[in-house]
């Protein structure tokens, strides 16, 4: 597994570590993981989001080389575009070569009929991996909102999907987990422990 000398906030004495951080601190965090770790952010609000998508997408094409995926739920797909283009991004033409993927999360984690690839950000992760090889691209950033199991009351497969996933995945490829924090304060506490216990790093904008 190829990483990159960067930050990790994991404690495995106890199994896990929440960083409390103010959000330059946290993007900071964000831009320097290392790949194969697998990262949850806990972000107070859209705007907050959306610094932090423009931030990673801009760190990932422009500084890594890398494929970067965005799959929102709060913004439509149209938005996250037009967010991006205000800030110098032309995600419509990185999109048209592959390089940003930007999807609707409630697509991506709409259950498939395939049984060993549930979701079906599972078949895309899968098949970008693919083009990163085929493009001369150092790996993936993949930042995802998972708001949409929270808002469709899905929280027995939110758990199901995340305890499924390891701490730290064979590849090159960084996947963040977002939620909003209205959205994670929904969960019982030992659902929020079982969660954080299958992530790297637990980065929470405070």
């Amino acid at each position: 597994m190829n990483r990159h000398n960067g930050f990790s906030g994991r404690d495995d004495d106890d199994g896990y570590t929440i960083v409390n951080a103010d959000s330059a601190t946290i993007l900071n965090a964000i831009k320097a993981s290392n790949y194969g770790d697998h990262n949850l952010v806990v972000y107070p609000c859209l705007g907050q989001f959306e610094e932090f998508y423009v931030e990673c997408c801009k760190d990932s094409i422009l500084g890594r080389n890398e494929i970067f995926i965005l799959l929102t739920y709060y913004q439509q797909v149209s938005a996250v575009r037009k967010k991006m283009y205000s800030a110098g991004i032309d995600a419509a033409t990185y999109e048209n070569d592959g390089t940003i993927v930007i999807l609707d999360s409630e697509t991506a984690y709409n259950p498939n009929s395939v049984e060993s690839e549930k979701y079906n950000i599972t078949i895309l992760t899968s098949m970008m991996t693919k083009q990163v090889r085929a493009r001369d691209k150092k790996g993936i950033t993949l930042l995802s909102d998972l708001g949409t199991f929270v808002l469709n009351n899905r929280i027995a497969d939110l758990i199901s999907y995340e305890l499924s996933m390891p701490v730290r995945f064979d590849s090159n490829v960084r996947p963040f987990c977002f939620y909003h924090k209205d959205d994670f304060n929904v969960l019982q506490e030992e659902e929020r422990k079982r969660i954080c216990c299958h992530h790297m790093n637990n980065l929470v904008v405070s």
